[in-house]
């Protein structure tokens, strides 16, 4: 399915997964718009604080206007050590 955005004005799109989209939420949806206009028009700069995301064709059906904020959060990834069970 193809998602039509407009992320602080500039407008793109994203092809996903039937079965991608039937789980995601409107608002993650707006998550991924905003993390693929910053990968594919600005790939060079650092997100804004804010950017301002407009779902408009999914489907055949709007789903609103959201504001992503930006957000650093740690990430944490445990690997095995040898000898232990």
């Amino acid at each position: 399915m193809r998602l039509t955005y407009s992320a602080n004005g500039v407008s793109g799109h994203i092809d996903l997964p039937v079965a991608c989209v039937e789980v995601m939420t409107a608002e993650s949806l707006a998550e991924l718009a905003a993390s693929c206009h910053w990968r594919d028009h600005h790939p060079n700069e650092m997100p804004g604080l804010r950017t301002q995301v407009h779902l408009q064709d999914m489907d055949g059906h709007e789903l609103g206007m959201f504001e992503v904020r930006r957000e650093m959060r740690p990430i944490f990834t445990a690997s095995a050590l040898p000898g232990r069970g």
